[in-house]
Parts: C-alpha cells; sequence; structure tokens
C-alpha cells in the first residue's frame, strides 16, 4: 500500500509546472527525484506508514493469540482469562503510550518535511 501510494504520489508530481521547469533548468533527474519529488510524496507516505504502525501493535494480539507465539499479545489474553487486572491495565497503559509516541514522530516528521506545518510566534 505504501509503494502505491508512493508511486502514484511520484507520477502526480512529475507532471507538475515546477518539475518541468527544474528539467529544463538543466538539473540532473537524481537530484530533481531526491529533492523536488520526494518532499511532495513523503507527507502521505509517513502518515501511511504512522497508522500501519499503529495496525501492526493493535494486531499482534491477533498474531500471537493465532499462532500461539508467546508475547504481550498472548499475556494479555491469558490475563483477560484469569482476571489480572493490573496486567491489562499496564498492558492498555503501555499501548495508548505507544500511539502518543507514534503520532508524535509522525507530527515531528510533518513539521521538518513541510515548513507550513511548523509553528509560528503570533505578534499581537
Amino acid at each position: 500500500m505504501v509503494i502505491r501510494l508512493a508511486r502514484a504520489g511520484t507520477r502526480e508530481v512529475l507532471h507538475q509546472d515546477y518539475i518541468k521547469f527544474a528539467k529544463a533548468k538543466g538539473l540532473q533527474e537524481s537530484r530533481i527525484i531526491l529533492v523536488h519529488v520526494m518532499k511532495n510524496i513523503l507527507i502521505p507516505v509517513v502518515t501511511v506508514l504512522g497508522l500501519e504502525f499503529g495496525g501492526l501493535v493493535a494486531f499482534s494480539v491477533v498474531t500471537e493469540t493465532v499462532f500461539a507465539w508467546p508475547g504481550m499479545g498472548k499475556l494479555l489474553i491469558d490475563s483477560i482469562g484469569l482476571l489480572d487486572r493490573p496486567i491489562i491495565v499496564a498492558y492498555l497503559m503501555i499501548i495508548v503510550f505507544l500511539f502518543v509516541f507514534i503520532n508524535l514522530v509522525v507530527d515531528i516528521l510533518y513539521s521538518i518535511l513541510d515548513p507550513r506545518v511548523r509553528l509560528q510566534d503570533v505578534k499581537s
């Protein structure tokens, strides 16, 4: 899914006027792709990667239960069966902090990739 998104974004950006202008200026193809194209396609890719990583963490419970792998997901299922509330709460807190951390990293990457997203001082 990420590769399809990157490919579609690249194909769309390559037909923009500023890319044609950069080619007309004589810039190398690698520089055009690395500087101009990547800057525009990385924002949706970062968004999808953040969502995919969150989904990976969320569905680890299912994977560990189905394949009987020892891990946090299996621990959660066993704790639910035994009504071990401290482990259930600890697991949920770890997952919440992980999702907050993923969102923080995605927001920081947004501000690095797109200067329009950066916070600005408001002068009164």
